[in-house]
């Protein structure tokens, strides 16, 4: 993908591919969309425009692949709960026909929900023309964004996470909440802390230890903590269960950090984790599932 573009979130690439298209100046692009958005989309329909013909032809190229894949790239490292979603409502010869040769984890999810409906998995798949294959994965796929590829850039802070197994990125959510317990309590007297260590567990409770004990200038360490504890009151106002208070204390925090990601980052993050909690994940992230 041309360098231009490559930085640029999924939503921003399709903005820069749909001014492509319609000959949109790079200026009426800034204008339309404003702010950071704007400029960076400004900046690469600029750098696109004083390239060799053959150079925009290949961005744009690149960038129509991206849009019309009939299967996200990265299909595998979703986890099996959206993709049981995404086939549950189809009849089984389509399950069929469409898992046909994608990743094993894919086809051995569309092989249990096939079980489970009693169907007979040793015949041949129905044969489709690619054509049509092709626009039954798009419209069955389309709600999932791509977890690997150019969608989102090598720059992007949400990359680290995508990289996690799913039970890592539950553990790594929860690890931050613990943080950021911990950061709310800097200055609190030590048996607070303590108890507030304790109630989340051994696992849990060096993280809240270390991040309360953090030292830094005066400022610093109190902006931080009066961050973390309005992100803690949020937490403690959801109600949830002791067993979840730190993964959703985390995932609150992470959504706040994650904020200028653009939403396929959210959404790239809450596939990788089961639906229930991919669901509040983007809830936090304030990003509305398509």
């Amino acid at each position: 993908m041309h360098p231009a573009v490559a930085a640029l979130p999924l939503e921003e690439k399709g903005l820069v591919l749909g001014a492509l298209l319609s000959r949109l100046p790079p200026e009426e692009v800034a204008r339309r969309f404003g702010g950071p958005t704007g400029r960076r989309c400004r900046a690469a329909l600029e750098t696109l425009a004083g390239e060799t013909r053959a150079g925009r032809a290949g961005a744009l190229a690149s960038l129509l692949a991206l849009v019309r894949a009939p299967v996200p790239e990265g299909i595998e490292w979703v986890h099996p709960g959206w993709l049981r979603q995404r086939l549950a409502p189809e009849p089984s010869a389509v399950i069929r026909a469409v898992c046909e040769g994608l990743p094993g984890e894919v086809r051995r999810v569309a092989e249990q929900m096939l079980r489970e409906r009693g169907e007979d998995l040793d015949g041949p798949p129905p044969v489709l023309d690619a054509a049509g294959l092709a626009e039954l994965r798009r419209a069955i796929f389309a709600a999932l964004v791509p977890l690997a590829g150019p969608a989102i850039p090598r720059a992007s802070a949400a990359q680290p996470l995508l990289e996690l197994s799913w039970a890592a990125l539950d553990e790594a959510i929860e690890l931050r909440g613990a943080q950021t317990l911990g950061r709310s309590l800097q200055g609190a007297q030590p048996a607070v802390i303590a108890r507030a260590a304790a109630g989340l567990g051994r696992d849990l409770a060096r993280a809240v230890l270390d991040a309360a004990a953090e030292g830094g200038p005066a400022a610093g360490v109190g902006a931080g903590r009066m961050v973390a504890r309005r992100l803690v009151a949020a937490t403690a106002a959801e109600r949830s269960g002791n067993d979840d208070r730190a993964w959703s204390l985390g995932a609150r925090t992470l959504a706040a950090e994650l904020a200028g990601e653009g939403p396929a980052a959210a959404l790239a993050i809450a596939q990788r984790l089961p639906p229930e909690r991919g669901r509040r994940w983007l809830a936090y992230a304030g990003v509305e599932l398509g």
